[in-house]
């Protein structure tokens, strides 16, 4: 086999993906977030070469190369060719890593969690939380919204069926929000142990009930946005002191909207 670094541009990209005739079908997203991560310099060394066979045919790397003619960039890969068609039986074989190993074997966050990645994403999405993103664009997201969501961990039940990405999240909104943290501290409390002090502690009670009852609710999709409001509804109505006995969604949508970025204007002089 021979390799070498080569800098790979759009144009070299596409001569190779012309020349070739077998391959895996292009996998949905995979394409769009290696280019994400290109366009905007997030691309970092890949120790996985651009590999052909013996015959010219790519072994590994046509996502790599559909992403570099979609960025309209140039990459550098290690390309590898003069492989046997019997050496692509273990390509891409071997325990694929998470973006939390990944960040933990590094060092660049030992403290990285699939928790916090997925609750930082329904954070800032909300209910909207669909297809695939680069892993910088997790991490941002995490940069974003970590305080927030750390605080939320921290104060929301661990119980199963009611710690879930969505409720988590709109806790993490609701911390945007409100100024009495220590009255929103004891809204996880109560929503954790269903134990409360009268009528101004019902509204946790109530979604409590409504999770035990509609077990795995916040597992579908489907029913994020209903989710994702009635528990703002509730942690609003818990803060009011407000009596309910049943959770219902708020007039307007969502009551913690996500905080718009700060704008920070320089003067002119």
């Amino acid at each position: 086999m021979e390799a070498k670094l080569v800098k790979i541009g759009p144009k070299l990209a596409e001569q190779w993906l012309n020349k070739n005739v077998g391959n895996r079908k292009l996998r949905d997203g995979i394409v769009e977030k290696y280019a994400h991560d290109m366009r905007n310099g997030k691309w970092t060394k890949c120790t996985a070469p651009i590999a052909f066979y013996a015959n010219g045919d790519i072994a590994d790397g046509q996502h790599r190369l559909w992403a570099i003619i979609e960025s309209k960039t140039a990459q550098s890969f290690l390309v590898m060719k003069g492989l046997s068609k019997e050496d692509g039986l273990n390509i891409d074989m071997g325990l694929g890593r998470s973006l939390v190993d990944n960040a933990r074997i590094s060092g660049f966050d030992p403290t990285l969690s699939h928790v916090l990645i997925s609750t930082c994403r329904a954070c800032e999405e909300g209910e909207r939380t669909h297809g695939t993103l680069s892993s910088s664009q997790r991490l941002e997201m995490v940069e974003k919204h970590s305080e927030a969501v750390q605080w939320a961990l921290a104060n929301m039940p661990v119980k199963q069926y009611l710690r879930n990405s969505i409720t988590l999240a709109a806790m993490a909104r609701a911390w945007y929000h409100e100024k009495d943290k220590e009255r929103l501290k004891e809204f996880g409390q109560v929503f954790s142990t269903g134990i409360g002090n009268g009528q101004k502690d019902s509204a946790a009670i109530a979604l409590r009930n409504y999770f035990l009852i509609k077990r795995g609710i916040a597992s579908n999709p489907r029913n994020w946005k209903e989710v994702f409001h009635k528990t703002q509804n509730a942690i609003r109505n818990f803060m009011q002191g407000k009596e309910i006995s049943k959770v219902r969604l708020g007039r307007f949508g969502e009551i913690y909207p996500l905080p718009k970025a700060k704008v920070v204007v320089e003067a002119v002089k």
